[in-house]
């Protein structure tokens, strides 16, 4: 029986690599007319070609998930850092990279399917930054600056992040960077974390103040374990006098209970100031919070904060927030009927959260990212690195 030569084998094998990737990059996200119409879907440019941008600096994320199809925090952070570099679109040339994203242009932005393998090359070849949020692409991108020279920067949001992620190689190390959303978050991860720096999230208070404020609702963003969706519940059966609002959140399982009178819920949106023009008190219950984007958001219109005490927390609304343990219901049930009951605590607590807000000005964040990036990324590259070809692409995103 004859066997077939080796280079037979490697070219079978070298095929269905490329053909898997191609086969992957077909995928799309799930579109509904209702969400079309909402973000105006069909308004939004298509483009054809990735061209040469040697006058500029291209960033390229590799990430999850993007808006508006997810609207947490990590992805707002990432989409505002975007927008903000692409409103000088003669100096920055930002790309976003996600599975099953479309190939359109949002904001500014452009976007694709991070399983386009073609397009992906040929934006990743030409890029001289690749930033993430995603700590599962930390070893593929560990991989990437190895062999590209390309520096990476990882902005890091949450406490889940493994400390083993920062014993890199020494080689690749110089150009291995780490960015975290508040000090508290860095202090927590210790002093062995190489090219560490802190940029709070950029909430620009503007952008989200409401016109027409009806409050109603006492709000809860995201009702999954952590944010407190259960405590939600708890505080519609213990306070039947009020009316509560649960926003569905873009990941993990969401606690819900449609029985109740009292609690309404609305899904996953984009129009978040919407939520806002209709909320009394926006809670957040959170047993993990590194920061707090929600927060500065309700600030923006001066809707009072009844929150947990986590260092994030405290860090983001100072004294601008009322603190309460997250597993004392008979805290959140007293102060949400002072609120009510006394107008006085009411509107004190308003204008603290409506200075709060504005003391978070983002300017300077996003002239200091812009500089950072620009001073201390840009230069960390190796000019040694060579292109990732397509067949070590494909073994990267499996």
């Amino acid at each position: 029986m004859k066997v077939a030569p080796i280079w037979l084998f490697t070219i079978v094998i070298i095929f269905l690599l490329l053909f898997y990737g191609d086969v992957r990059a077909r995928s799309n996200r799930v579109l509904t007319p209702e969400k079309a119409a909402a973000w105006q879907y069909s308004k939004w440019p298509r483009w054809k070609t990735v061209e040469p941008r040697e006058d500029r600096i291209r960033i390229l994320w590799l990430i999850e998930d993007y808006v508006p199809w997810v609207n947490a925090g990590s992805e707002v952070c990432t989409h505002e850092i975007n927008t903000f570099l692409m409103k000088k679109p003669y100096k920055w040339d930002v790309w976003v990279a996600a599975p099953g994203q479309p190939k359109v242009t949002y904001e500014g932005v452009r976007c694709f399917d991070l399983y386009d393998t073609q397009t992906l090359l040929e934006v990743l070849n030409s890029s001289q930054i690749i930033q993430t949020f995603c700590h599962r692409f930390r070893k593929q991108l560990n991989y990437i600056t190895a062999k590209t020279g390309i520096p990476v920067v990882t902005w890091i949001h949450t406490e889940g992040h493994s400390k083993t992620v920062w014993h890199v190689n020494p080689a690749i190390a110089p150009r291995v960077w780490n960015v975290f959303n508040s000090k508290s978050m860095l202090e927590a991860a210790g002093d062995d974390v190489p090219n560490s720096t802190v940029f709070i999230p950029i909430v620009d208070f503007r952008a989200y103040k409401v016109e027409k404020h009806k409050p109603r609702y006492v709000t809860l963003s995201n009702l999954n374990s952590n944010k407190g969706g259960a405590l939600l519940i708890q505080l519609a059966k213990a306070c039947p006098e009020l009316e509560f609002l649960g926003v569905e959140g873009g990941y993990a399982k969401q606690i819900k209970d449609t029985s109740l009178p009292n609690l309404t819920y609305l899904p996953h949106t984009n129009r978040i100031k919407d939520v806002y023009e209709q909320t009394w008190v926006q809670i957040m219950p959170s047993a993990v919070e590194t920061w707090g984007r929600t927060a500065v958001e309700a600030m923006s219109s001066g809707i009072p904060l009844v929150v947990s005490p986590t260092p994030g927390l405290k860090e983001c609304c100072g004294a601008a927030a009322i603190y309460v343990d997250r597993d004392d219901l008979e805290g959140w049930v007293r102060t949400l009927r002072r609120l009510k009951s006394d107008g006085e605590f009411y509107k004190s607590r308003s204008k603290a959260a409506f200075e709060r807000a504005r003391a978070l000005d983002p300017r300077p964040v996003q002239e200091s990212i812009e500089d950072w990036l620009e001073s201390k990324v840009l230069p960390s590259a190796d000019p040694a690195g060579r292109p990732l070809t397509a067949v070590e692409k494909n073994m990267l995103f499996r």
